[in-house]
């Protein structure tokens, strides 16, 4: 207890360090909720990225995200997508606020079930994401449309989703701040 109680606490205060140097990585862990046309939100998604910064407001990155959903009142869909991501900060000197807008390139893998019958299927295609959001200090939220397109032999529409995601990061060094000297050179 006495050691997740001091784990807890290093998070916390890392978390009040400033974002993001050019040269450094950082990871982060997301949850959030998937929204789709036919299915009750519940939170049921998780993600995982691993990002480099390698300009002063831009960094690229590798995520991983897990979801769950039922659509068409009869399928449970459960889809695991890795993708290449970019994301680009509109950060202004001496603010802990960031808006950020990004996108994500990649591959999913979907996993189905078919309710009352013993149908169980699989299938994977490309797939595309584009978020927007902010970060404060190093806390994370954002908000995400993910393009995901149905498999013709098993679903009959498109499965695109829309989600909702809070997290945090570490790592990532400091937002570098202008000062008077750097101004006048």
């Amino acid at each position: 207890m006495k050691k997740s109680v001091i784990f807890f606490c290093l998070i916390i205060c890392a978390n009040f360090s400033f974002a993001q140097e050019v040269g450094k990585f950082r990871g982060g862990l997301e949850t959030g909720i998937p929204f789709h046309e036919d299915f009750i939100p519940v939170p049921m998604l998780l993600a995982m990225e691993l990002k480099y910064n390698f300009y002063k407001n831009m960094n690229v990155g590798f995520r991983t995200e897990a979801t769950a959903f039922r659509t068409c009142k009869c399928y449970d869909i459960e889809l695991l997508s890795v993708s290449a991501t970019y994301d680009y900060y509109f950060h202004y000197t001496n603010t802990i606020f960031s808006p950020f807008i990004g996108a994500g390139l990649g591959y999913y893998f979907a996993r189905g079930h078919e309710e009352h019958t013993d149908t169980h299927f699989k299938y994977n295609n490309p797939t595309v994401f584009v978020r927007t959001g902010f970060e404060i200090w190093k806390i994370r939220v954002s908000f995400a449309y993910n393009l995901v397109r149905k498999q013709k032999k098993y679903i009959e529409k498109n499965i695109d989703y829309m989600s909702f995601t809070i997290g945090f990061y570490i790592g990532g060094g400091k937002w570098k701040q202008k000062t008077m000297k750097n101004e006048n050179k």
